[in-house]
């Protein structure tokens, strides 16, 4: 699963008729995590292998020049919450379970959690979050800012692909940048981020489709 991840986000990035993806599970959860039972049988090699794949997927989505929306119902625990935290926005049914239950069992965070994760939340919840290893529901995964939106699970992908659409009738330079500006300020300073902006403006500036779309936005306020 994690290598068919791996190609789908490389797919997306580079397809140009994709202009944003959405990420949901099938069946009952968005997903459970990794397969404890299969862990437990591992050697340390093949766990090391395992745990490498893990930190290209997030790797990828970050990467990734198109925003990755996760639609997330049932249960998004351990290995699946870490994948929600990759997506770039993320909507949850009514319902759903959030939860990491790595810590009692011994194991710590992967998938850029500790990266991720206090910058949506803060640093006090993460590490409430991780070191209670409790379930939250959606609700309070609002309430925090771990999920942009709460929706009753019939309209849940309905709503997740509106948004999605949305994003993709953009021009695809402007979306690009924004999200690229976003992460990159994450690890820099007011002055880089702020010199970043200007460029990335710049480029989108240079862009043939932004033009027409400035220029068409001028001619409909002439009509």
């Amino acid at each position: 699963m994690l290598s068919g991840l791996l190609e789908a986000v490389d797919k997306i990035g580079r397809c140009e008729a994709i202009g944003a993806a959405v990420l949901t599970g099938r069946g009952r959860a968005f997903s459970t995590g990794g397969d404890i039972a299969a862990m437990a049988g591992m050697d340390e090699q093949t766990f090391a292998e395992t745990i490498s794949l893990y930190m290209q997927v997030s790797a990828a989505f970050r990467g990734c020049p198109k925003p990755i929306i996760a639609a997330i119902h049932g249960y998004a625990l351990a290995g699946g919450f870490e994948l929600a935290l990759e997506c770039d926005v993320r909507f949850a049914a009514t319902g759903t379970q959030f939860g990491l239950p790595d810590t009692p069992l011994g194991l710590s965070p992967t998938s850029g959690m500790t990266y991720l994760l206090p910058r949506i939340v803060g640093l006090g919840r993460a590490m409430y979050l991780t070191l209670w290893a409790e379930n939250i529901d959606a609700e309070e995964a609002e309430r925090i800012g771990l999920v942009s939106r709460v929706i009753e699970p019939d309209a849940l992908l309905q709503e997740a692909e509106a948004f999605a659409h949305r994003i993709a009738s953009y021009p695809r330079v402007g979306v690009a940048w924004t999200k690229h500006g976003f992460h990159r300020a994450l690890e820099s300073d007011f002055a880089s981020a702020t010199q970043r902006e200007e460029e990335a403006e710049l480029a989108c500036f240079r862009s043939p489709e932004t033009r027409e779309r400035l220029q068409a936005f001028v001619d409909r306020r002439r009509q």
